[in-house]
């Protein structure tokens, strides 16, 4: 089961599409709540929210898809030189986040996929874990793929 697990983890982490994805909507509330998000992400975008907003329009441009209007009025003012990209103050609390948001989705695809556990809080206990699998087809430490999904659910409010 591991090596299909992990090779199942390395097909998720090495989408480059993973996070475009997951911005389609098919429901009428779905569009209004990311609609919301890219209005208030571009109406005064920091560094992050201006990299993931370019990002996304690229991405959704190069596949000839059409861009949500709010997208696309960002999209048009960054090409005319309307819109620049924020200048950056102290260290990016926003370093890692699309890293650390495979790994946080790649641990719920694991866990869903192969009914394994989420994580363990003993990393000693040899359990096999969703994390355990993720770290291993990303070749990065256990820890790094526990502390993103912890993350993630906090900033969802899952505890």
């Amino acid at each position: 089961m591991n090596d299909d697990a992990i090779a199942f983890a390395k097909r998720l982490l090495s989408d480059p599409d993973l996070l475009v994805d997951d911005v389609k909507v098919s429901t009428p509330q779905q569009h209004e709540n990311v609609a919301k998000a890219l209005l208030t992400a571009a109406t005064n975008p920091d560094t992050n929210d201006f990299d993931a907003l370019v990002a996304v329009a690229a991405k959704l441009l190069r596949k000839n898809e059409r861009l949500p209007p709010e997208l696309a009025t960002f999209a048009a003012d960054v090409l005319e030189g309307k819109t620049k990209r924020p200048t950056k103050r102290g260290s990016d609390k926003y370093d890692n986040w699309e890293r650390d948001y495979k790994y946080w989705m790649a641990t719920q695809e694991v866990a869903k996929a192969f009914d394994l556990p989420h994580y363990s809080n003993n990393e000693l206990s040899g359990k096999t874990t969703a994390a355990h699998i993720v770290s291993q087809a990303a070749g990065c430490k256990i820890h790094e793929v526990i502390t993103a999904y912890k993350k993630f659910n906090r900033s969802m409010g899952v505890k």
